[in-house]
């Protein structure tokens, strides 16, 4: 990254948070522009500012009348503007990430009961069963690839069964919302992932009409027989929603457990502290959040123009939150690029700031205890080969981890139901 000198906006930069180059040294080049141009303006995808400093972000996040969150979608053109990814991804907004007020407020009122703490706990048994069987699947080979086969499965297979969709088709979601995530979007790749969510579209349609003709406990059932503001949800609402939920279910877990995994192979005196002392790993779980900069960055778009931290930012400009930055803040955090397990209190955003906060929070956490438990109970030697190790090659939203192959000690299965 550096600073150029053609663009007319105040304090240029050469940044593309999709870039490979920015993959490799996000920590190096987040510290310099916020040291150096907390507020900076990259002409790369046509041109977004770059928000990095942890209080700026949280000024942003918590003033919505001028920075939004609302994606418009022509279907007729096919034309997308603003929303929360940058660039923008293809068809209907995503539910309630990608709405502002007064929309936000009923969508999201809707939602939070079926996400709220008790919810989450009464899917904890369900959570571990899986786990189980994940493990059960493995257990006698004495390998397994740690994403493949246990951190990008699980919470899949937990987001299908909330749903109420078959479990055997948990990769043909996961895998092109994953890939959705880590290519670039302006590779061909991408693109063809994205074509596979008309297929997910026809798939919920077709299980929003069983649902109203015969209703099950799940959240198909809710969105097919669900009012707001006493209104059935139209088809695309329904649908705007499930993606919102399919694309934070199946990607921002995975890649934090997946990171954790590795970190403890890489410090295997912490498994013994964290499988005895359940305290212990919840504190450390949150700043695992804050280091790892699972959630690395999401968009907003200008609603009017306002003057920001000594720029003039206009109305329509795409607006850049590093959450990955903020959480690195020196002004905040003391020792801020060090991992400190005993953090506490932890005043992190690695879930999000203001109105649009991380909607399953409760629900990853909670995945996050099952998987780190059920790996340090049954295979807690196991050993990964670094050499084969893969990361997102692109962190335009989530930084994770493509494949994690990693060896232990054969043992047996405890008996878990089948998936």
């Amino acid at each position: 990254m550096a600073t150029i000198a053609q663009s007319g906006k105040k304090c240029p930069v050469s940044f593309n948070h999709e870039s490979p180059e920015h993959a490799a040294n996000w920590v190096k080049e987040f510290d310099e522009l916020r040291s150096t141009c907390p507020v900076a303006w990259t002409e790369a995808y046509g041109g977004y500012w770059v928000v990095t400093g942890y209080r700026d972000l949280i000024d942003v996040a918590q003033n919505p009348d001028a920075f939004g969150s609302a994606r418009t979608f022509d279907p007729v053109t096919g034309q997308v503007k603003t929303g929360a990814s940058i660039p923008a991804l293809p068809g209907t907004r995503g539910i309630p990430a990608e709405t502002d007020s007064p929309d936000w407020d009923a969508f999201r009122s809707f939602l939070n009961r079926r996400f709220a703490p008790k919810a989450v706990e009464e899917r904890r048994a369900r959570t571990e069963q899986i786990a189980a069987a994940l493990i059960d699947r493995v257990i006698e080979k004495g390998s397994f690839d740690i994403v493949d086969d246990f951190t990008n499965p699980l919470p899949a297979i937990a987001t299908m069964e909330i749903f109420g969709l078959p479990l055997d088709q948990w990769n043909e979601y996961a895998e092109p919302l994953h890939k959705m995530m880590y290519i670039p979007h302006d590779k061909p790749e991408f693109f063809e992932a994205a074509e596979k969510l008309h297929w997910m579209r026809d798939r919920i349609m077709e299980q929003i009409a069983l649902r109203r003709a015969d209703p099950k406990d799940d959240l198909l059932t809710y969105f097919a027989n669900g009012e707001i503001e006493g209104k059935k949800l139209n088809d695309d609402d329904i649908w705007g929603m499930s993606l919102n939920l399919l694309l934070g279910g199946v990607d921002t877990t995975t890649a934090l457990t997946s990171s954790v995994l590795i970190y403890l192979w890489k410090n295997p005196e912490m498994k013994k502290v964290f499988l005895e002392d359940a305290n212990a790993l919840s504190v450390a779980r949150e700043e695992f959040v804050r280091y790892f900069g699972t959630v690395h960055g999401i968009g907003r778009v200008a609603t009017k123009d306002v003057e920001f931290n000594g720029q003039q930012i206009d109305k329509g400009d795409r607006v850049y939150l590093a959450y990955a930055a903020a959480n690195r803040d020196p002004a905040i955090f003391e020792d801020a690029d060090q991992l400190k397990l005993d953090r506490f209190p932890n005043r992190h955003i690695g879930f999000g700031a203001g109105k649009h906060r991380c909607l399953g929070s409760f629900q990853a956490r909670m995945m996050f205890e099952t998987m780190i438990k059920e790996i340090l109970t049954r295979i807690p030697d196991y050993e990964i080969d670094d050499s084969k190790l893969a990361s997102y090659p692109s962190l335009g939203v989530i930084n994770g981890w493509i494949s994690i192959p990693a060896t232990f000690t054969p043992s047996v299965k405890v008996g878990a139901p089948e998936l």
